[in-house]
C-alpha cells in the first residue's frame, strides 16, 4: 500500500466565502507527498485574492516528481469563483494554463474489460481553457467558452503492444473544442459545500475552424447534493455522473475511469470507452481544527454506447482520506482500495 511520507507545512491567511469580497487573501501550501502514479512529488501551491481590490484570484501549481512528473497550473478568475458564489453577476472570466508532463503514464486499451498491466510511456499536456460565464440569478449560471488541448504521446513503440500509430491520440495532435455549460447551483461554498445541489450540463463540440485533429462531441451531466447530517461538521455528499462521446475522440478525452478524480481505487486511466456512468458518496467530518476526515466508495462503468451500460460489472473502490482546509482551497489524501489494489492519491480540492 502507498503511504504519506511526510505532512506538509502549512500556513494561510484570510477568509473566504462572500466575506472576502474587496479583502485581500492569501493561502500558500508547501509539498511534500507520495502519489500511486507519480511517485514522490515536491513543489507549492499559492493563490492570492483581491490583489487589486477587483475580486480576482490568481492560483498557481508548481510540482515535480520522482517519476518524471511537471505539473504547472495557472488560473485567472474575475470575479473569484468562491467570491461569485450565490451571486447574480453580469460577466465573469476564467483562464487556466496547464502544463502537465509524465514519463509514465497508462494504457489498457478500451472497453470495460481491459486487462491491467504495467507498461508505461511518456506523456505530454499543454492546455488553454478561457471561459466566459453570467448568472442569470443567483441559482443559474450559464457558461460558454474555447478549450485547447495541444498533446504528446510518445515512447510507446515496442514498449507497449496495445499503443500505436492507430490509437487515436498516439503522437503529436491538438484538440480544440468550444463549450458550453448550464448549472444550477444552490450551494453554499464552492470551495468546502456542506450543503444544497449542483446540477451541471456540459457540451463540448471540436471545432474545425480552430484546427482541431479530432472530430467529436461530449455531453456531460453530473449532479451533487450535500447535506449536512450532524451539525455542523459531518456532511454526506453524493455524486452522479454520465457522460457520452459521439465520433472520434482521443483516447485521453474519452470517458474515462481510474485515478483521484473518479474511482479511487484503480490506476489512472484504467478503463476507458465512449460512454460512462459514475456514482460516488463521501462522508466529510471534522477531526481537529482545520484537520477533516472522510470514507468514501466509487463506482462506475464504461461502455462503447450510452443504451449499453448496465448494472453488470461495475467497477467498485472504496477508501478513507484526509482534507486540509486552508482560506482558499482545500488540501486532499485519499486511499482507495479495490479488487486491483491500493492507490493513493494527493491533489487539491474535493473530488465533487
Amino acid at each position: 500500500m502507498a503511504f504519506l511520507l511526510a505532512a506538509c507545512l502549512t500556513a494561510g491567511t484570510g477568509v473566504s466565502g462572500s466575506d472576502t469580497c474587496r479583502v485581500r487573501s492569501i493561502s500558500y501550501f508547501p509539498i511534500l507527498m507520495y502519489d500511486s502514479d507519480i511517485g514522490f512529488g515536491f513543489g507549492a501551491k499559492g493563490m492570492v485574492k483581491n490583489q487589486f481590490r477587483k475580486n480576482e484570484s490568481f492560483d498557481l501549481i508548481l510540482f515535480g516528481s520522482t517519476k518524471g512528473e511537471q505539473w504547472y497550473v495557472f488560473t485567472f478568475s474575475v470575479p473569484d469563483m468562491e467570491i461569485r458564489q450565490g451571486s447574480v453577476y453580469p460577466l465573469a472570466f476564467d483562464l487556466k494554463l496547464e502544463y502537465d508532463k509524465l514519463l509514465k503514464s497508462n494504457f489498457f486499451g478500451f472497453g470495460n474489460e481491459s486487462p491491467d498491466n504495467d507498461r508505461q510511456f511518456p506523456k505530454e499536456f499543454t492546455k488553454l481553457e478561457l471561459m466566459f460565464s453570467r448568472a442569470f440569478t443567483r441559482k443559474l449560471v450559464a457558461e460558454a467558452g474555447l478549450y485547447f488541448n495541444f498533446s504528446s504521446v510518445y515512447g510507446y513503440r515496442g514498449v507497449h503492444p496495445l499503443m500505436h500509430e492507430n490509437i487515436p491520440g498516439a503522437g503529436e495532435n491538438l484538440t480544440s473544442c468550444g463549450t458550453v455549460r448550464l448549472c444550477f447551483d444552490t450551494r453554499n461554498s464552492r470551495i468546502h459545500p456542506k450543503k444544497g445541489w449542483k446540477l451541471g450540463l456540459n457540451a463540448d463540440r471540436t471545432l474545425r475552424a480552430l484546427k482541431s485533429d479530432f472530430q467529436f462531441t461530449r455531453m456531460q451531466f453530473e449532479a451533487c447534493h450535500y447535506r449536512i447530517l450532524f451539525y455542523p461538521e459531518h456532511i454526506l455528499a453524493l455524486r452522479l455522473r454520465l457522460q457520452h462521446i459521439q465520433g472520434t475522440a482521443p483516447y485521453y478525452e474519452q470517458s474515462i475511469i481510474g485515478g483521484g478524480w473518479t474511482a479511487r481505487g484503480f490506476k489512472a486511466d484504467r478503463f476507458v470507452d465512449a460512454a460512462l456512468a459514475l456514482g460516488s458518496v463521501e462522508y466529510r467530518m471534522k477531526l481537529y481544527k482545520r484537520l477533516g476526515g472522510v470514507l468514501f466508495a466509487d463506482a462506475g462503468r464504461v461502455s462503447p454506447e450510452f443504451r449499453k451500460i448496465t448494472l453488470d460489472d461495475w467497477k467498485i473502490s472504496w477508501g478513507c482520506g484526509l482534507r486540509y482546509y486552508l482560506a482558499n482551497f482545500v488540501v486532499r489524501l485519499d486511499i482507495g482500495i479495490s479488487r486491483e489494489g491500493e492507490r493513493l492519491f494527493f491533489n487539491f480540492g474535493h473530488v465533487f
